[in-house]
């Protein structure tokens, strides 16, 4: 009698993970009783919980189950997924995060797509609506970035570049990341993003929509690191603009030349509509403004660093905007109080057939 053939026998699926102690278990018993013949890679990037232990005490009873550990110099989501695919030995893989937000049970529908011969299958958010709306705008403008860089490169793209779920077929991502792997920023978070600009252009991307969850345990690692690394994805002006923006909102000095440029286009702008001289009064409002508004910006990034969360990007925009919005009050009110001892003073004027005179100065 012959051997009873598993139809998940060329499939690896692989995990990414980093302190998922509280979702490893439950998400490897799910997969192993959906896909008993699969085998599973976790790809944990140097977890300081109970992640490896947990999955070293499933493995020893499921033996298609294995831990990948990693050079703890080389860390990155990116880095983590790249050296899974690397590991894997099947025809077929999937990546997918251990936290449930990518369901199990669409694992089967990429691979139903990778046996019928698509080179690359990508989970498309059907409702990302669970997302904060802080989530959703960083998806938003990292997937336009992305989409604007492989367009502009005839790179094949996705619906949702920014997607972790995704598949491919393990000998032409393997191909493609012994040849242009050095250049994937591996301590990146995006490595669809990478894969999707080495491919040959050529390649067919494949999508199957999935409902998109939240996670079961645990917190989310998403930071301004993230955008930040996806600038730095999209090639030499990217990295540039990366550069500049990290400087401008992260670095201290950057957060006071950003409030400073941004105040002074401002008050220009404003001069040039309403047609005002920029006079000895203009000139000392601006002065008094700045300072005042640089105070603000100094209290502001002492308390916001003890209180809340400490987000790069995010803090330096509120930072920058707390300067900004400070100078344009102090500037109006400075402006105002110096302007006024220097208005006529209400008077009997005398009027003749053109022009007013004003009697009383």
């Amino acid at each position: 009698m012959g051997c009873v053939v598993d139809e998940h026998e060329e499939l690896t699926i692989i995990l990414p993970t980093y302190n998922e102690a509280g979702n490893i278990q439950p998400m490897l018993e799910t997969l192993s009783s959906l896909y008993p013949g699969a085998s599973i890679i976790v790809a944990d990037d140097n977890s300081k919980d109970n992640t490896q232990e947990n999955v070293l005490d499933f493995a020893n009873s499921h033996p298609l189950t294995r831990l990948l550990r990693r050079d703890p110099a080389d860390r990155g989501l990116t880095a983590s997924i790249v050296d899974g695919i690397m590991s894997a030995e099947t025809a077929h893989f999937v990546v997918m995060d251990a936290d449930f937000q990518h369901p199990p049970g669409s694992v089967g529908d990429l691979h139903v797509k990778l046996k019928a011969g698509a080179e690359i299958v990508v989970g498309v958010r059907e409702d990302k609506t669970k997302l904060s709306v802080s989530r959703m705008l960083a998806s938003w403008g990292a997937h336009m970035m992305a989409q604007v860089y492989l367009k502009t490169m005839r790179r094949p793209s996705s619906q949702d570049t920014m997607s972790g779920f995704f598949g491919g077929q393990t000998k032409l991502c393997q191909r493609t990341i012994e040849e242009k792997g050095h250049k994937f920023e591996r301590a990146g978070f995006k490595v669809l993003f990478d894969l999707l600009k080495f491919l040959p252009h050529s390649t067919e991307v494949i999508e199957v929509q999935f409902v998109f969850n939240t996670r079961r345990s645990g917190e989310s690692k998403l930071s301004s690191r993230i955008i930040l690394s996806i600038l730095r994805q999209c090639g030499f002006v990217g990295k540039v603009t990366a550069l500049a923006v990290q400087f401008m909102l992260i670095n201290m000095v950057g957060r006071f030349l950003s409030a400073l440029s941004l105040g002074l286009l401002f008050t220009f702008w404003i001069m040039g509509i309403q047609h005002i001289v920029y006079d000895d009064h203009m000139v000392t409002s601006t002065v008094l403004a700045f300072i005042l508004a640089m105070s603000y910006l100094v209290i502001a990034n002492k308390y916001m660093l003890t209180h809340g969360r400490r987000d790069g990007l995010v803090l330096g925009a509120k930072l920058v905007f707390t300067a900004f919005s400070g100078y344009m009050v102090n500037l109006y009110i400075f402006y105002m109080a110096f302007s006024a001892p220097f208005q006529c003073r209400p008077c009997q004027c005398s009027w003749d057939s053109a022009l007013p005179t004003c009697g009383t100065p």
